[in-house]
């Protein structure tokens, strides 16, 4: 289980780092489109839905165990979250990724409008139209005030950070956050280092013709950014997962070969006691008939 965690783990941050190009592509039209914020401000995906107080929540877990603590710091996560939330006057709305987080949506009394767990591990963008349709068809039609996101991000191979973000109303910074399109990832987008000229290059801004009007593609535009979003955070969820299975795999391969080693050593200690004991038996016979 932990060479096949690893080999996993691998293609999944392979897969993660391959939709940052796209992510970033994503990000800047959207800071393009955020700029004429006068003409989009009135705009559901923007300003929100103040009065509603329900919220609606995918929830991106695990389908399958054996990956230690990472479920549990997630629910926990997830679990006072829900309680400040309800402690508002929130109520809650819940879009479930995977077995585990359906079973701890309902153990905590979480409203499952939809479920996911079917989800294939090798998915394409393709696949997760269906979660993007419910959280912006139904944020536009006011049944939700705000929409987040729960899952797991991967850090590095040892530690995977849960972490709730806010996909609706549109955000510019959760946007940046959930995508990871920071230097480090502009770098990786960037690895070759040209001239000046090519350097001055990269970082120019794309000039934007919007047609029929800003409003309009912001509006159409949205729920791709939406997609990207929740692409990004699962396979995020993903490389975690596989992370967290390798790890907890060689711990467990380690503490099992610790565990026979101490059997071994007891029982050589239980093997040479009843060894030294028939030798002094037989010496004191041999004594007494001497």
């Amino acid at each position: 289980m932990q060479l096949v965690a690893a080999s996993k783990m691998k293609k999944a941050q392979m897969r993660a780092r391959s939709a940052d190009a796209y992510a970033y592509g994503a990000l800047e039209i959207l800071k393009n489109i955020t700029e004429r914020e006068h003409e989009i401000k009135e705009h559901v995906y923007w300003k929100g839905n103040a009065k509603q107080k329900k919220i609606g929540m995918i929830l991106i877990s695990t389908n399958r165990g054996f990956c230690g603590g990472l479920s549990i710091s997630l629910f926990q996560k997830v679990l006072r979250w829900t309680s400040e939330m309800k402690k508002g006057g929130h109520e809650i709305d819940a879009v479930t990724i995977g077995k585990k987080g359906r079973i701890f949506a309902k153990k905590i009394g979480m409203n499952i409008v939809a479920d996911f767990s079917d989800i294939q591990e090798y998915f394409s963008i393709r696949d997760i139209g269906g979660i993007t349709k419910i959280a912006t068809q139904d944020f536009r039609a006011g049944a939700y005030g705000k929409v987040y996101v729960a899952y797991n991000q991967f850090v590095n191979v040892l530690i995977q950070k849960p972490v709730i973000r806010q996909i609706l109303p549109i955000e510019i910074s959760s946007f940046e956050k959930i995508t990871e399109t920071d230097n480090e990832a502009q770098a990786r987008l960037f690895k070759k280092e040209g001239t000046k000229k090519e350097e001055e290059q990269q970082k120019e801004q794309a000039v934007y013709v919007f047609e029929p009007s800003p409003v309009k593609v912001f509006e159409e535009l949205v729920p791709y950014l939406i997609e990207v979003e929740i692409y990004k955070a699962l396979l995020e969820a993903q490389a975690s997962e596989h992370s967290a299975r390798m790890v907890a795999m060689k711990n467990a391969t380690d503490k099992g070969g610790e565990l026979i080693g101490d059997l071994q050593l007891s029982y050589n200690q239980a093997r040479q006691a009843s060894i030294t004991q028939e030798i002094a038996e037989i010496a004191s016979g041999a004594m007494a008939t001497a």
